[in-house]
This record gives structure tokens, C-alpha cells and sequence, in this order.
């Protein structure tokens, strides 16, 4: 997997990732560089919320208590529920 590609917070300046502008010392941002935090921090909120979301499900964090032949169907129909169900 290529760093190059990878989002971080201000925590990853300077381990080749795509991370916010830091604010410098006595100055402020340039415009495109506020747009720029911004757009790298919707991204990392949504990842942040799907790992979240993930972790709160019982069927994610405990045992798969059914048949193991119908799990492709249970986390199929997970799935989609999460992406139908939620409004935008």
C-alpha cells in the first residue's frame, strides 16, 4: 500500500501522507489551504464515523451465533441496510 495515499491528522505531518496544514507560527492559512484542511477533514470524520459504526454493531463485535453457511447473507444484507437506510 503506497503512504501517498493515506490520510492523517496533524499527529502524521511529515510520514509522506496526505495530512491537514499546520497553522504557522504568528501567521495564518492561505485560503486554498483552509479549503484543503477541510476537505481532508470531512474525509477523516466519515472514515472515523464508519469505524464507530463498526464497532458499536453487536453482530461485528461478538460471535456470529448462526449457521455459518448463511453469513455471506447476513453481512450482505448488513450492508445494505447501512448504506439504504441512513438518509443524506
Amino acid at each position: 500500500m503506497n503512504q501517498k495515499n493515506w490520510i492523517g491528522d496533524k499527529g502524521y505531518i511529515g510520514n509522506n501522507m496526505i495530512t491537514p496544514y499546520r497553522k504557522p507560527a504568528g501567521g495564518e492559512l492561505l485560503d486554498w489551504q483552509k479549503e484543503f484542511n477541510s476537505a481532508v477533514n470531512k474525509i477523516r470524520w466519515m472514515v472515523e464515523q464508519v469505524i464507530s459504526h463498526f464497532k458499536n454493531w453487536t453482530i461485528m463485535h461478538t460471535d456470529y451465533r448462526r449457521p455459518l453457511k448463511t453469513f455471506e447473507m447476513t453481512i450482505t444484507a448488513v450492508i445494505g441496510l447501512h448504506s439504504t437506510g441512513r438518509p443524506e
